[in-house]
């Protein structure tokens, strides 16, 4: 029996191509987005539960001292169903945590990890530069379970300037050979090797390639004695297996107040009304969180970072575009059972039971779905480096069809066999054969129910669309827009041995004279930290009782001259003042931002009191120095030629590629032998908008994908109205219709359908999009250009769907059609 129905079931899709494709089309794209975000998701919350005691780890957190506005983080759509979350400081002093784990005996053990520091590591001539490199507590391998090929976790840590690398950095520094004893260097402090650990894994925050202890900072003993006035620090402890989280929280809640007691005693002294409401009235809170819901989190403080809501977003429209699938194939079912009604009628003349029937349709669709899941498989694998690309991963092929991923896809083809099989199954056994034997008619489906999914459908389908539009212009602002400086042919280079005494300077003097005999370099200028990058320290300023974040940079003379910032006041810094490097002075310039909020306090060549008895000599235009996320930050600008992180080229036009090759080739001469690390300018800050970019692509491509199975929808459900009107649209031509005439009134429900659809998603698509650009400090207006772009293309997409089967109906022999009623 089974053999019949299968043999059935592949007869019937090889009689109509046309439909089995669109099937298999539409199935088998859903299905490998499904697959591919379910694969996402998992990866995703595995993250750091590998460690043998991770149900007891959980890192402190306490209220942010230093949040002056308190505004919670949101997610960039800012919904409503996603509630914010409270902005909380994820680092403490170091003597938190010797103190927690003298008056919380319920941790049975805690320890501090510094964030992770970037800098050159070398041994004997070999010079690497690495990226993650780890200040943390001697414990650090006993308290995680990171694999060591070679040591015991224990031991490796034991001594003061111990240091534990990773294979891969085994591999670059030592060639694999056995490292442990030899000495390397790092920061211009000698360490001795005494372990080497498995490299990281995909699915953890502990990236570090090198650890050594925390104790080895030259500023740890003076950070002890500061106490609570500096954090630097993450702090996490081990739970007992006999404490208990509920006890252990409201232990924190009372303990934090007494801890940062005179931190928060010295905040309130210049605190607004808001902020001394979040330190006072029981409101500030020390407090835990498991380590593995750190992954899914707004704080981008900690490593590797993901928001729970872009996570809940991409399932969703995974999960829309499936339920989107199925209502397809119930419609092009639908359309298709039309045309087998003689097939069914035969079949219960001869004895066939409407359970056999169910069945026969029903195993169609199971093998539809089947065919889809293996072809999804495919695509899955064709598209999974766009889609790593698009998350900001690195999935492998094993990773996506390991056996709880595939598990996932055909918990998947379950539901999508069930959802879209079921209904059209059931309809078509419940058929009687006298409605379609003996009588001269067409046996009418009523599709106002599929007129309905269709029509929802649509409207997500055009808020999508709109949405897309939005984000692709507001992006493009962003990208384009006047930032208040010179940002292209700047080459930047860092100085990969910064904390190292003089080689700021000694690289510099070199850049200056290489300058004067290199054609390629107009001008070279230098700073403590990047443009383009998190380089500016952020120092609390009161001007006029209130407080604020004031960003600030170390620069040479020639910073503004280099950037194109514009003087507005006074003058910028200049050899031929020696006051601008006296450390009784401290000269400062200031931009317009800053000299606004100053107002009448503001005077130059004087200490003032509200900077900390700096000396304004100048203000500069505003700039975007941050993201346009963020309105442009009161800024100062210090005057520092012993520290310098990054150089500045100004670079002459036209072939670029050549010119940074020369440089790059002389550069080991003029660093000492650094490796040569750069970037351009312009390309450092689109970078900033990475993350928004990604998600732009992504909501494109799944408005791609809703618009390409809402037009096999809108296929299946024309075909539905031409068979239902075939007879009308007979009797119209032979009363003299034309073709046009008889095309507009097939397409008038659809065209109806679709412009409701378009009112209800406007008001939809103004709401969400408003919400999301609020996160934009600078941004486009929402204006009927956008709504018409997407309102066409969506008129456009549909009547391209309907218009085979209309123009099809139309052109048909009437006598043909009539004589088949």
């Amino acid at each position: 029996m089974l053999q019949n129905y299968l043999k059935v079931a592949f007869r019937s899709l090889r009689r109509d191509p046309v439909y089995s494709s669109i099937h298999l089309a539409g199935l088998s794209v859903a299905l490998a987005f499904g697959l591919l975000t379910y694969a996402f998701v998992r990866h995703e919350r595995s993250f750091d539960r590998f460690h043998a005691d991770a149900d007891r780890i959980y890192r402190f957190e306490s209220t942010d001292l230093f949040d002056f506005e308190g505004k919670p983080k949101q997610h960039p759509l800012n919904l409503p169903f996603f509630p914010a979350e409270e902005h909380r400081s994820l680092t403490f002093p170091v003597v938190f945590g010797v103190e927690i784990k003298q008056q919380m005996p319920e941790f049975q053990d805690v320890i501090r990890m510094a964030r992770l520091q970037e800098s050159i590591v070398k041994y004997g001539t070999n010079a690497v530069y690495e990226k993650a490199i780890l200040f943390a507590d001697s414990n650090y391998f006993t308290f995680f379970s990171i694999p060591l090929t070679v040591g015991r976790p224990e031991q490796v840590l034991a001594g003061l300037h111990n240091a534990v690398i990773s294979e891969r950095l085994n591999q670059k520094l030592f060639a694999n050979e056995n490292p442990v004893g030899k000495t390397i260097r790092y920061d211009g402090k000698f360490y001795t090797v005494s372990g080497v650990m498995q490299n990281p894994p995909s699915n953890t925050a502990l990236t570090a390639e090198l650890v050594v202890r925390l104790e080895s900072d030259d500023y740890y003993t003076k950070q002890l004695e500061q106490r609570y006035n500096t954090n630097n620090v993450y702090t996490l402890g081990k739970l007992s297996p006999e404490a208990s989280l509920t006890q252990v929280t409201t232990k924190l809640a009372s303990l934090g107040p007494k801890l940062f007691n005179e931190v928060i005693g010295d905040m309130l002294k210049s605190a607004s009304p808001e902020h001394k409401d979040r330190l006072t009235n029981n409101r500030f809170l020390l407090t835990v969180r498991p380590l593995t819901d750190t992954h899914f989190s707004f704080n981008e403080r900690w490593n590797r970072t993901v928001s729970p809501t872009n996570v809940y977003l991409l399932a969703s429209i995974s999960l829309l575009i499936l339920l989107v699938a199925g209502l397809n194939y119930i419609i092009i079912s639908l359309s298709k059972l039309a045309g087998r009604l003689q097939e069914v009628g035969v079949r219960k003349v001869v004895g066939a039971a409407p359970k056999q029937l169910a069945v026969q349709l029903w195993l169609e669709t199971v093998l539809v779905v089947g065919l889809a899941s293996v072809i999804s498989l495919l695509l899955a694998l064709l598209l999974l480096p766009t889609f790593n690309n698009l998350t900001d991963r690195t999935l492998t092929v094993f990773d996506v069809f390991q056996a709880g991923n595939l598990l996932g896809l055909l918990s998947m083809v379950l539901a999508v066999s069930l959802i879209a099989g079921i209904y059209p199954a059931l309809l078509f056994a419940r058929f009687r054969p006298t409605v379609f034997l003996g009588q001269n008619r067409t046996y009418k489906i009523n599709p106002l129910v599929i007129q309905g999914m269709m029509g929802m459908q649509f409207v997500l389908s055009l808020v999508l669309v709109t949405a897309a539009i939005t984000m692709h212009k507001q992006l493009s602002f962003v990208q384009e827009k006047e930032l208040g400086l010179t940002k292209e042919l700047v080459l930047k280079v860092k100085n990969l041995q910064q904390f190292e005494d003089g080689s700021g300077p000694r690289i510099y003097e070199r850049l200056l004279r290489y300058q004067s005999t290199n054609p390629d370099v107009l001008l070279v200028a230098s700073s403590a930290g990047g443009y383009g990058e998190d380089g500016f320290n952020r120092n609390g300023t009161t001007i006029n009782g209130q407080k604020y974040w004031a960003l600030q940079q170390a620069i040479d003379y020639n910073f503004f001259t280099l950037l194109g910032i514009k003087l507005k006041q006074g003058r910028i810094f200049s050899p031929a003042f020696r006051s601008d490097t006296a450390k009784s002075v401290k000269a400062v310039v200031i931009n317009e931002t800053l000299a606004k909020l100053l107002g009448q306090e503001l005077a130059f060549n004087k200490p003032l009191e509200t900077l900390n008895g700096r000396t304004v000599i100048g203000v500069v235009n505003d700039h975007n120095i941050e993201p346009l996320t963020k309105a442009i930050q009161p800024a100062y600008y210090k005057l520092d030629l012993g520290f310098q992180g990054v150089f500045y080229l100004k670079l002459t036009p036209g072939n670029l590629s050549d010119k940074v090759a020369r440089i790059a080739r002389d550069w080991p001469q003029l660093s000492d032998g650094q490796p040569f690390e750069y970037s351009f300018l312009d390309q450092d800050l689109q970078a900033r908008y990475r993350d928004y970019q990604r998600w732009t692509t992504l909501t494109q491509l799944a408005t791609g994908i809703a618009l390409l199975i809402a037009a096999l929808g809108l296929f299946g459900l024309a075909g539905i109205q031409a068979i239902n009107r075939m007879r009308e649209v007979g009797i119209r031509k032979v009363m003299g219709a034309t073709v046009g005439q008889l095309w507009v009134l097939l397409n008038r429900r659809t065209l109806t359908l679709v412009g409701l659809a378009f009112g209800l998603a406007i008001p939809l698509s103004i709401w969400l999009m408003n919400r999301w650009l609020d996160s934009f400090a600078y941004r486009i207006p929402l204006n009927w250009p956008i709504f018409a772009l997407a309102g066409g293309l969506g008129v456009f997409v549909a009547l391209a769907a309907v218009s085979y089967h209309s123009i099809r109906t139309a052109l048909m022999n009437p006598v043909k059609s009539l004589r088949s009623e």
